[in-house]
């Protein structure tokens, strides 16, 4: 009897641990997806690559997309990472999250020291 309840909390814990290798699996391989609107518009189209995601920005419009994506990072250290790359964000949105108000103000601290997006991506073509 004892046995069969320690093969029964054996199974337990091993299918626990198979489904969460899975789980933790299945997050590292999702792909990303976000836009970001710049406060300054880019005078040319252009791209940059920030954390494995690929920004291509014309005008004021940047899209960010990486095929393999895996951070535990929020979307605010995020934005703030996106817009120390990109310059001054007037919005940031990804992976279904928007920053918005303070957070937004927050995002762009990194971004404080630029002149804008038109001047940081110009640079760094």
């Amino acid at each position: 009897m004892q046995n069969s309840k320690m093969w029964g909390a054996a199974c337990a814990m091993a299918l626990s641990a198979a489904s969460l290798s899975f789980a933790s699996g299945a997050f590292a391989q999702a792909a990303f997806q976000g836009q970001a609107k710049l406060a300054q518009p880019v005078a040319a189209p252009t791209t940059a690559t920030v954390n494995g995601v690929t920004w291509s920005c014309a005008a004021d419009a940047c899209t960010g997309e990486a095929a393999h994506y895996s951070s535990l990072d929020n979307p605010v250290r995020e934005c703030k990472r996106v817009a120390a790359a990109l310059g001054q964000l007037a919005a940031y949105s990804a992976r279904g999250r928007e920053v918005t108000g303070g957070s937004l103000k927050v995002c762009n601290s990194e971004a404080s020291a630029k002149a804008g997006g038109a001047s940081s991506l110009a640079a760094k073509q």
